[in-house]
């Protein structure tokens, strides 16, 4: 049923060879860069580099344009957002009537309460003239 196949032996070095029938002569790759060269038309480019002294210059000066314009506009948001300023602290809990002067003064510790306290050394004859030449006397003697 089965046939065994066998292959003839091929060896390579008693089939003669074909030859592609190109041949070069002889020395011919010795001088072959130099007819090659000699056969490309002379260009004198010129070259241009890619960061120019110009193309940096305007970009540093258009960095610290840029660089000016920011500083102030986040200095800006910077200190609006966080910082009130006194009266306006003082006009908050001058209108609010829920919060007592005894509740300011539970908030308060000892050294604030120390920090707050005023010197009155004002000599009897400036009040005087300052009464003296007031015209609106009575609005100090009704507060």
């Amino acid at each position: 049923m089965y046939r065994l196949i066998t292959m003839n032996n091929f060896e390579l070095n008693k089939v003669p060879k074909i030859e592609s029938g190109f041949k070069t002569p002889d020395h011919y790759f010795d001088t072959f860069s130099e007819k090659i060269m000699q056969q490309l038309p002379e260009r004198n480019q010129k070259v241009t580099p890619i960061f120019s002294k110009t193309k940096i210059w305007t970009i540093a000066i258009a960095a610290v344009f840029v660089i000016s314009l920011s500083i102030p506009i986040f200095n800006a948001l910077k200190t609006s957002s966080t910082e009130l300023d006194k009266g306006t602290i003082e006009n908050y809990l001058t209108n609010h009537a829920e919060i007592s002067d005894d509740d300011l003064v539970e908030l308060l510790d000892e050294e604030d309460i120390q920090k707050m306290k005023l010197n009155y050394n004002i000599e009897d004859k400036t009040i005087e003239d300052i009464l003296s030449t007031n015209s609106d006397l009575e609005e100090y003697i009704i507060n």
